[in-house]
């Protein structure tokens, strides 16, 4: 009597056990602390690069981990690879225009 309703679609991969995201808490709270203390040391233009680094490996834990990009379909994996390109495409496009402006002179 103990009969389980079937489903008759797929509910997509298993979500991430307790330890799994406790884990990537951790790791987030550990590169938030590297980046609020990269502000305070003096490195010049590798302050950019290393913040720009630890804000990457940011991005890339929570997209594996708690949108599921690492255990979902393939087609997902597509559309969040897309988005990203168009955001790669957005961003250099204005960061083209910003370049390449002249500075205007106040008229007086």
């Amino acid at each position: 009597m103990n009969a389980r309703p079937q489903r008759s679609h797929k509910s997509g991969p298993r979500p991430p056990s307790l330890g799994s995201n406790l884990w990537t808490l951790l790791a987030l709270l550990v590169l938030l602390g590297l980046s609020a203390g990269s502000a305070l040391l003096r490195l010049g233009p590798f302050n950019t690069v290393a913040n720009l680094g630890i804000a990457v490996i940011k991005a890339l834990l929570v997209l594996t981990i708690f949108m599921r990009l690492k255990t979902d379909n393939a087609l997902l994996r597509i559309v969040a690879s897309a988005g990203f390109a168009w955001l790669a495409v957005i961003i250099a496009l204005s960061l083209s225009d910003v370049l390449t402006r002249t500075p205007l002179l106040a008229p007086w």
